[in-house]
């Protein structure tokens, strides 16, 4: 099973593939890192003109009622020694703690990430669920 961070749903999202999210789960906190990431693409980055990005939105808004969270709660401790250890924030570490756990394929565009995590468990980019689906397709 897949456990995707934001950067890899955003990325799916934009490229019109939302079918693999439903083969995974992801973190409550990627909403807000999602979200965050639309805001920021459009306000500070001028990629997104409104419409667009209040697309987004909607899309990732009905894309997570659908879509399994999991959350950290209760494991506070391990995730801030493993970014401690790993020199991760507190939030790329929440993804790595989920996957090392529950023995997922963390799914992530995020280069220093997937390096840290392939120590702990598979990895791959979203580039790489793309090529597959599109094979199954």
């Amino acid at each position: 099973m897949y456990l995707f961070d934001a950067s890899s749903i955003l990325n799916l999202i934009k490229r019109g593939l939302v079918t693999p999210l439903a083969d995974g789960l992801t973190l409550d906190l990627a909403l807000y890192e999602c979200l965050n990431a639309i805001w920021k693409e459009h306000k500070l980055l001028k990629k997104l003109k409104e419409d667009i990005a209040l697309e987004y939105v909607d899309i990732v808004a009905d894309l997570f009622k659908s879509m399994n969270i999991s959350s950290i709660k209760g494991f506070e401790k391990e995730v801030f020694k493993l970014a401690d250890k790993e020199e991760l924030t507190i939030y790329d570490a929440s993804y790595l703690y989920l996957a090392k756990v529950k023995n997922l394929v963390l799914v992530t565009d995020d280069r220093k990430l997937r390096e840290k995590a392939s120590k702990y468990t598979k990895t791959l980019a979203s580039k790489d669920i793309e090529k597959k689906y599109k094979q199954i397709l």
